[in-house]
């Protein structure tokens, strides 16, 4: 079909899951911001924040992202766009892995691998000129014949400074969004920042399919100029660090808070999907203290030290003890990531979990299931030597209270079983409640807290 004036609408489903954390989606802010500079008119809906259906009249393209607990929405939704008349796209993670999956059904005219600033915008150029995707990099498609063709991947982008800045006059309100941790803030309009892309570990449980395993860092200047807009334009009341690994560059992660230090920016801030403790210091802890940040998360996973190895993390329990006590020598408040259902665990592999969180002394202790999502290597671990156990995607949880699989020892009772002991363990403990008894944001949350409780500790 040939295009001429572009008019592209990009949605973000609400995945159905207990607990969305309501932050917006800068993947599609940033795809928004590629369009608009070649000309094409652009709207966002964020079904995470907006309630009312999108109206999906009069678009000549609609496309959805998707991790996989969205993906059935998403199908859902460019039914309807199908139905209209739009070419449908689909983009994010779970397309990204299982292409052939989505193609198999009408609704879904292309999709979009790995990162969609480039590959959109090209896709769109071939549409308006009347030719076809084939050789198009960064593209799955059905041919004639219903041959699902998936063209070689696009290559990363390598100057992400290049990138405009995501398309934040697109998003719905901007207090409509909150912390990626609710429980432990209230503070709004609290918006996000992804300050690199890419991952260059390999651990077990991540899929790296979107934005790879290549490390591409932002200049600490043109981090702190969209920091600048944030705190200036949009009034953020907190900012959170989305990025796979700030600290991977420790110089470059100093530079960005004295950047922002230096253009009197400083707002609180998190790091909300967790540092590695292997790579931080005493002078790193310290400026993102006097920038601004009020908490670290780590992602620990487990306090087994072999389980820990079998994770690939490349990390030793003495450096997550390090970094968990230098955080706190500066000051910062700390929250510690934990998984009940790591291959090689048992029963006493996870007691050992319990006693390294509590030993640890984190503000905060998050504890959840392994989830095997499609790409990673849990999830082919298990396919091939144990029993992935859910009915569809939507039951896939955001690393949630439930399981969905089973091998050898681990099972979802046990798994439910440990997850809850560990809840109990760690926060019902008198010097942990005495502790929040005398921190006035634990009073400010405790309704959230005691619904988040609720739902992990009797529900489960």
């Amino acid at each position: 079909m040939k295009i001429a004036s572009v008019k592209v609408l990009l949605l973000n489903p609400n995945p159905k899951v207990w607990h969305a954390p309501k932050v917006p989606p800068l993947g599609l802010g940033y795809v928004a911001a590629a369009l608009e500079r070649e000309g094409h008119t652009v709207g966002i809906w964020d079904g995470v924040v907006q309630r009312e259906a999108p109206d999906l009249a009069g678009w000549d393209v609609v496309g959805a992202t998707s991790v996989t607990p969205q993906v059935q929405e998403a199908w859902r939704l460019l039914a309807r766009a199908k139905a209209g008349g739009a070419i449908t796209v689909l983009g994010g993670p779970h397309p990204t892995c299982l292409p052939e999956e989505s193609l198999a059904r009408p609704e879904v005219d292309f999709v979009v691998r790995q990162e969609g600033e480039q590959t959109l915008p090209a896709l769109l150029r071939r549409l308006s000129a009347g030719e076809s995707p084939a050789g198009l990099a960064g593209i799955s498609w059905r041919a004639g014949d219903g041959r699902v063709i998936n063209e070689p991947d696009a290559a990363g982008i390598t100057d992400v400074d290049a990138l405009a800045m995501p398309a934040h006059h697109l998003f719905p309100d901007p207090t409509l969004y909150t912390n990626p941790q609710p429980l432990l803030s209230r503070r709004a309009p609290a918006l996000a920042i992804f300050t690199s892309r890419g991952c260059p570990y390999g651990c077990t449980f991540c899929y790296k399919g979107t934005y790879g395993y290549g490390f591409r860092a932002r200049s600490p200047e043109n981090v702190a100029a969209e920091w600048e807009v944030l705190v200036r334009r949009y009034r953020v009341q907190e900012i959170a660090i989305q990025d796979d690994i700030f600290n991977f560059n420790i110089p470059r992660a100093i530079a960005i808070c004295r950047e922002i230090v230096g253009r009197k920016l400083q707002v609180p801030w998190s790091t909300p999907n967790g540092i590695r403790a292997d790579r931080v210091s005493e002078e790193l802890f310290l400026a993102m203290r006097e920038a601004g940040c009020e908490r670290v998360a780590f992602g620990v996973e487990t306090g087994n030290a072999g389980a820990l190895a079998a994770l690939k993390k490349h990390e030793t329990l003495d450096q997550i003890r390090h970094g968990f006590a230098l955080a706190h020598q500066a000051g910062l408040k700390t929250m510690g990531f934990f998984m009940f259902g790591n291959l090689t665990e048992d029963r006493a592999s996870m007691e050992d979990t319990i006693n390294f969180a509590v030993s640890l002394h984190p503000t905060w202790a998050q504890f959840t299931m392994a989830t095997p999502y499609p790409g990673t290597k849990l999830y082919e671990t298990i396919r091939r030597d144990g029993e992935i156990a859910i009915p569809d995607w939507e039951q896939y949880g955001h690393y949630t209270s439930k399981t969905f699989f089973r091998m050898g020892e681990l099972t979802p009772e046990l798994l439910q079983h440990q997850m809850k002991r560990a809840y109990r363990r760690f926060y019902l403990r008198l010097p942990k409640l005495a502790d929040f008894s005398m921190d006035p944001r634990v009073w400010d949350n405790l309704g959230a807290s005691l619904r988040g409780a609720w739902h992990l500790l009797a529900r489960a």
